[in-house]
């Protein structure tokens, strides 16, 4: 017991050193803005209605409330910054590492074989995407249920206990431990099979030769966790059907292929773990040569019936194997979902079996002389090392969203369009439209009837005001599928952007039709509501809106229009709500502090709140936006802190002179005329309120 610390603090520290750069990583645009910094359900942190709703979402095609809490924890902890999340992503790899050295030793009394599989496990640079991946919460989480699981069921299978009392606690909590996991993602549906191949090995409760007359209990025991597999199995299946990341009926290859595919896929994953390199966050679908087609394909079936013969000599040979093979069935394309091949976040506990065979294979090698144990010593430290080594590397693409992405082209050849899509959108996101645009043309390229990356392409068209163009990509997609929603609402943009309102307002009614819950649709509407002076049926829309998901959107464009329609203390009640769902977002903060700050109510008005959040988002725009830094500006002044205003009124006309906006100097010429003698300014009650002043 006295090395089992000093064990624990090296697996622990190496893991940490391995994956120290984790916390300077941002979030991705890649799955993390649904589930983090897009998702208003997320960002409201804990809540009753929060968890509410993470016990019945199925939005990301699974149902995974535990994971859902995890993320609204980590905002109510940490808002919106990445490295907090990332730091709890780590801390939960290095708790699923001593826990697995912790299971192995307990299960099998051998110390320095489950170090070396513990630390390949930290270690292995296919797990850099469970850890660096904010959105892959759900395998890091779920991995520690199942360590947890397997951990319970050791003490519970111990000789000692004798199915006493004990026993029945330590089966009890293995598993409440295993409906967490399944909760927290469903991959682990299997594990009661791997339940019991640890009976067989390494707990020996039974052997080949009295099979048939201790299989059976071993079964029933198992018959708990068979019923939460099966109960999470039907939720998963419905709740990616109504996702629709299930391919549909006329989609889906023949049974006979999928299953080939399926076999294809273990050499590929067998390929990656044994010689990492070429990794990348998407693999699409590549198409092979006739002959290693067959030779993929025939390699696992070869390895399982080299492994069944050494069931009784090596034990662990086909125990490590079907623990691999097991653990990936649901992930292996029998049951086709999404767009990937393969992917390297579901070997993260997989690997294990396959690190099982490494290290007692080893072991076994070393015990045949002293010449190979010093060789075998040597070549489990090379491994290591060189696992932290690639480890660095690997995590090094996740710097930023372009590198990520394009790293992830050039290490799949020419064919991955979803690569392409994702960088666009890195470009997009970094103001490079023109890369964006010759992004997704080049996933057009390869993929003409990619819908997604057709309407980003219009989006990007759009933003450079080449609305003829954009309205044709729009029109390529409708041909193709005039029920799509998202189509719909493009087109309505870029009518609403050559001010064809009532267009606009029908496209985006047609789209609400085709998507009556989507909340995004309804804001569009409204702001085309708006401008047509309809504000009454915007409000309509937007009410609707707040019943479906109360959007920070929502809640600032009734806002907007509540001030204009002069109802200050309802207008400063939305804005509130809009800044509780996202507390750091500069424009509902700018807007809220300048209602405040002028509102003609007196009874709104509030000069040091208006500071406040006026100097909140001056800091996160670096005090480079001219709107703002007048809004603070006004704030300094209804608060009798006139010089501040001054100089703020003289920096906003400063901003607007350099960036050419020509109205907004001389607005703000007019407030610093009005500061400097010493009087605040408050709208006209007669005047409506602008939505950004």
């Amino acid at each position: 017991m006295r090395r089992e610390i000093p064990i624990g603090l090296a697996l622990a520290v190496i893991t940490l050193v391995a994956f120290w750069p984790i916390g300077r990583l941002g979030f991705i645009n890649y799955d993390d803005n649904f589930y983090v910094t897009k998702n208003p359900h997320v960002q409201a942190g804990i809540t009753v209605e929060g968890i509410r709703w993470a016990f019945t979402a199925v939005d990301a095609g699974n149902w995974h409330p535990v994971t859902w809490l995890s993320h609204m924890l980590d905002c109510q902890l940490f808002g919106l910054k990445a490295s907090g999340p990332h730091w709890v992503n780590l801390g939960f790899h290095i708790a699923n590492t001593l826990l697995l050295y912790v299971v192995l030793r307990q299960m099998t009394q051998a110390v320095w074989r489950s170090v070396l599989v513990a630390a390949l496990f930290a270690l292995h640079p296919t797990h850099v995407q469970s850890v660096a991946w904010v959105s892959e919460r759900k395998d890091v989480l779920s991995a520690l249920f199942f360590m947890l699981t397997l951990l319970m069921y050791a003490r519970y299978a111990a000789p000692s206990l004798a199915q006493g009392p004990k026993s029945k606690v330590f089966h009890g909590l293995a598993l409440m431990f295993f409906a967490l996991g399944l909760m927290s993602k469903p991959m682990l549906v299997t594990l009661p099979v791997i339940l019991l191949l640890l009976d067989f090995w390494p707990l020996k409760r039974f052997t080949i030769y009295d099979l048939r007359f201790t299989i059976w209990p071993l079964i029933r025991e198992k018959a708990p966790f068979v019923v939460l597999s099966l109960a999470s199995c039907v939720i998963t299946l419905q709740a990616q059907k109504a996702a629709k990341y299930i391919a549909s009926a006329d989609q889906l290859l023949p049974w006979y292929w999928r299953v080939a595919n399926s076999l294809v896929f273990y050499t590929d994953y067998l390929g990656k773990i044994f010689w990492p390199v070429n990794l990348a966050i998407f693999y699409p679908y590549t198409p092979r040569h006739l002959w290693d087609y067959i030779c993929s394909a025939l390699l696992p079936v070869m390895l399982t019936l080299f492994y069944l013969r050494r069931v009784r000599s090596q034990s662990y040979l086909p125990v490590g194997w079907f623990w691999f093979v097991l653990m990936l069935v649901p992930v292996i394309g029998l049951v086709t979902v999404g767009m990937q091949a393969i992917a390297d976040r579901y070997t993260y506990l997989p690997s294990i079996g396959l690190f099982i065979i490494v290290a007692w294979g080893m072991a076994g090698i070393a015990a045949m002389a002293t010449l190979w144990r010093t060789v075998m010593t040597l070549g489990a430290a090379g491994l290591v090392l060189a696992c932290l080594l690639d480890t660095r590397n690997q995590l090094d693409y996740w710097q930023d969203n372009i590198k990520l992405f394009s790293h992830a082209i050039e290490t799949t050849r020419e064919n991955n369009f979803e690569g392409y899509f994702l960088l666009g959108y890195a470009y997009m996101e970094s103001g490079n439209l023109n890369a964006a645009g010759r992004c997704y043309e080049s996933a057009l390229k390869i993929n003409p009837y990619f819908e997604d990356a057709r309407l980003k392409l219009a989006e990007v068209l759009l933003l450079q005001t080449n609305y003829e163009a954009a309205v044709a990509q729009v029109g390529e997609v409708l041909q193709l599928n005039p029920k799509n929603a998202e189509a719909r609402e493009c087109l309505g943009f870029a009518l609403a952007a050559q001010n064809k309102i009532t267009e606009a307002v029908s496209e985006y009614t047609t789209a609400l039709q085709l998507k009556p819950d989507d909340v995004t649709i309804r804001e569009a509407l409204a702001q085309v509501l708006v401008q047509k002076g309809e504000p009454e049926k915007a409000l309509a829309c937007l009410q609707e809106a707040l019943k479906i998901q109360p959007t920070p959107g929502v809640h600032a464009q009734i806002a907007a229009i509540r001030a204009r329609q002069a109802e200050f203390p309802d207008a400063s009640r939305h804005y509130r709500a809009a800044l509780r769902l996202r507390p750091d977002t500069p424009e509902i903060l700018n807007n809220l502090a300048w209602l405040l700050a002028t509102c003609p109510d007196m009874r709104v008005r509030d000069g040091t709140q208006a500071v406040g959040l006026a100097e909140r988002a001056c800091k996160l725009t670096q005090y480079q936006q001219t709107i703002m830094v007048g809004t603070l500006a006004a704030a300094y002044a209804e608060s009798g802190r006139f010089d501040e205003a001054i100089s703020m009124a003289e920096k906003a006309c400063a901003l607007a002179t350099k960036s050419g906006e020509l109205d907004l100097l001389k607005r703000n010429q007019e407030l610093l005329a009005l500061y400097q003698k010493h009087q605040p300014y408050h709208e006209p009650l007669e005047k409506l309120v602008p939505a950004a002043p």
